[in-house]
C-alpha cells in the first residue's frame, strides 16, 4: 500500500505546482482592467498571449476584437482614457474598445472571453476624440481619421460583473 501512496502522492504535488500561478516561471497575472463597450464603462480581467498555436488562431478566427486606440505618435490619447480613470482610478487601464461576446453577427461568438487585439491609429493632424464603441471606430476608418492595424494577439478578458451591461 506505501509503494502506491508514493506515486499518488508526486502526482498530486504536481498539479498543486503547476496550477499555483508563478510556480512554472510565469509571474504574468491578470489585472483589474477599466474600458469600453457600446459607450459604457466595464471592468475585466486582462491578460495577454501571443498566437503561438492553431487553437489561439482558431480563436482569433471567430471574430472577437478589442481594439487599442493611439495618436499619430503612438500613445494612448487621454481623451480616450480620461472618463475611465476617474471612474476606476484603481484599475489599470489601456482605454480599449471591446466588442464582447453578446454583439450580434455569426462571426462573432463568445469563445472563452478570447478576442484579436486590433490597433486604431489616429491619422497625423486629426485631433482625437473618444471612440467608444466598435462601430466609432468602423466609421473613423471609413472617413479616413485613422487607420487599423490587425496583431497577431490574443487577449484573454473576463467580463467582470456582465450582467450590468444590459
Amino acid at each position: 500500500m506505501k509503494k502506491l501512496q508514493l506515486p499518488v502522492f508526486i502526482a498530486v504535488l504536481a498539479l498543486l505546482v503547476l496550477t499555483i500561478p508563478g510556480a512554472r516561471g510565469d509571474t504574468t497575472l491578470a489585472v483589474t482592467n477599466s474600458g469600453w463597450y457600446d459607450h459604457q464603462i466595464i471592468q475585466y480581467k486582462a491578460t495577454a498571449e501571443v498566437t503561438s498555436s492553431p487553437q489561439a488562431a482558431n480563436l482569433i478566427a471567430k471574430g472577437n476584437i478589442v481594439y487599442h486606440i493611439v495618436d499619430a505618435n503612438g500613445n494612448t490619447p487621454a481623451v480616450q482614457c480620461v472618463p475611465l480613470l476617474a471612474a476606476f482610478p484603481q484599475d489599470a487601464t489601456s482605454c480599449n474598445v471591446n466588442r464582447i461576446p453578446t454583439d450580434s453577427g455569426t462571426t462573432n461568438q463568445y469563445n472563452g472571453g478570447a478576442w484579436n487585439l486590433q490597433v486604431f491609429h489616429w491619422e497625423s493632424g486629426v485631433t482625437p476624440s473618444l471612440l467608444n464603441k466598435d462601430d466609432d471606430i468602423t466609421a473613423a476608418v471609413n472617413a479616413g481619421l485613422g487607420t487599423l492595424e490587425i496583431t497577431s494577439t490574443l487577449v484573454r478578458c473576463p467580463v467582470i460583473d456582465f450582467s450590468s451591461l444590459r
